[in-house]
């Protein structure tokens, strides 16, 4: 009830679907605290108003613009009021075609005085949209970049890693330093099997020995 009063803030016209979202339809995923309320509820009513996949694009466009100065002083800066902000959020999203969803959740962000929080809440949504879409990320690092035929096989071998048949996302880094081997991150598991780590260990005995 609470939340559905805050999202009033951003405008009659769709409070009534948006509250109704948010008591019919929750994240895949528990999402918790400040920034997990407002998730759940932007994603309740961009779920029931077919709008996901635009918020999920439009706020991955956001959130890679979220660290320039500008964004940051406009963020921080204590020379507008919360309810200035959230006007000039409002015009700036609708005029970049954000859906209505994306536009009212930054309005409400803003009115609320949560800016702040904004880049974390973007964060928790696209990885409540990974859950949506029952994917599994994973992050392979290499010495050097993985030929198709190699990527094909290591993504076949990470599936029994991940539970309810996921489809495993996969993004990939080059890390020379790592000598060879790779470093996979899937999930909440961390997996070294780097060169590198190797000879640590192998140092690390060395010196225990002598």
């Amino acid at each position: 009830m609470l939340f559905c009063v805050q999202w009033h803030l951003a405008g009659r016209a769709i409070v009534r679907s948006m509250c109704s979202a948010a008591t019919s339809t929750r994240p895949p995923i528990s999402v918790f605290g400040i920034e997990g309320r407002y998730v759940s509820a932007l994603y309740s009513a961009a779920l029931q108003m077919k709008q996901i996949e635009q918020v999920e694009k439009h706020l991955q466009d956001m959130q890679k613009s979220l660290g320039k100065p500008g964004v940051v002083d406009f963020i921080e800066s204590s020379m507008m009021s919360a309810m200035e902000k959230a006007k000039l959020l409002k015009k700036i999203a609708e005029e970049a075609g954000m859906p209505p969803a994306a536009v009212n959740f930054l309005q409400v962000v803003a009115e609320n005085g949560r800016l702040k929080m904004l880049k974390k809440m973007i964060t928790l949504f696209l990885t409540v949209m990974v859950a949506h879409r029952n994917e599994a990320l994973c992050e392979i690092i290499t010495a050097k970049p993985l030929d198709e035929a190699t990527r094909k096989t290591l993504v076949d071998a990470l599936k029994n890693l991940v539970e309810g048949g996921k489809k495993i996302q996969l993004t990939e880094k080059v890390e020379p330093s790592i000598i060879g081997g790779l470093i996979i991150g899937i999930e909440d598991k961390h997996i070294d099997m780097s060169i590198a780590r190797k000879v640590q260990m192998y140092t690390d005995i060395l010196k225990q020995s002598v």
